[in-house]
């Protein structure tokens, strides 16, 4: 290869900024399969907020849902999707038919007792919001286990300052750099979106030992994330919620092979936000 086609190639970078759809096929190469390992079990969820959810594997496809004391309660009858986590946990989602604007995203441990509810909403334009899919968080434990709810999942800072390659495919690699509680970039080495980058607002709650719930909501696009990252595992699992490029909702499943890649130490300087 000549000297001028590897450098076409290194500064190579799309066109235009993407829509969903345009980047999202194949996202879930790496994503572990799903499972029916809940089917026939029953989660009442309380959480430190007040609310209950309760959980109810009807089948292999439909998930019973009661939600109390949460500002977007309600119940139904729903599509779900069950992956395992290593080390017992699971990463559970509904689509609420009839809502399909929101979903509920819900990482849990039948055995150790915590669960973290995430509610997921895409905003209609125009909204006063700082993002169009906005979220919210519940950490909570599953009743007649051994966890009280000083054991929920919370936020936490331990991702501030590291840099992760994330492998979703052959056709997908991306760098995160955690920089504050409140943001991090992403930046796209490998696909559709190759030179493109951006820094996001996130959330990132802490699920277990090297377990973390990580959520970004983009400012540029309608799309937002719920992901679950098993550093030691090397494993992440997740879903992309937003607009496509013609207004349809999708709700999209990713997940990838995690490569740590660096870290920045900011305890001898300034500690971010």
């Amino acid at each position: 290869m000549s000297q001028s086609s590897e450098s076409e190639i290194l500064t190579e970078e799309s066109e235009k900024w993407l829509n969903m759809d345009d980047f999202a096929a194949g996202i879930d190469t790496n994503r572990r399969p799903r499972t029916h390992d809940l089917v026939g079990r029953v989660f009442v969820i309380r959480t430190t907020d007040g609310g209950t959810l309760t959980l109810d594997f009807v089948d292999e496809d439909v998930v019973s849902w009661t939600a109390d004391g949460f500002a977007w309660r309600g119940s139904g009858r729903d599509a779900y999707e069950e992956v395992p986590l290593d080390g017992g946990g699971y990463w559970v989602d509904l689509t609420i038919a009839e809502r399909r604007v929101e979903t509920i995203t819900v990482p849990l441990h039948p055995e150790k007792g915590w669960a973290l509810v995430v509610h997921s909403r895409i905003e209609d334009e125009g909204a006063d919001v700082e993002t169009r899919v906005m979220q919210t968080f519940h950490g909570g434990i599953i009743e007649g286990t051994s966890a009280e709810l000083s054991d929920a999942p919370a936020p936490t800072r331990d991702l501030i300052g590291r840099r992760t390659l994330f492998r979703y495919s052959p056709h997908h690699l991306y760098e995160h750099i955690y920089l504050s509680s409140r943001r991090f970039t992403w930046h796209n080495l490998v696909g559709e979106q190759r030179g493109h980058a951006a820094t996001e607002l996130a959330t990132t709650y802490k699920l277990d030992d090297g377990v973390y719930l990580f959520t970004w909501r983009e400012a540029i696009i309608p799309v937002g994330t719920v992901f679950v990252f098993d550093y030691a595992a090397g494993r992440s699992t997740g879903k992309f919620i937003g607009l496509e490029g013609d207004g349809t909702i999708a709700n999209s499943p990713g997940g990838a092979l995690i490569i740590p890649f660096g870290y920045s130490n900011y305890g001898e300087h300034q500690e971010p936000v």
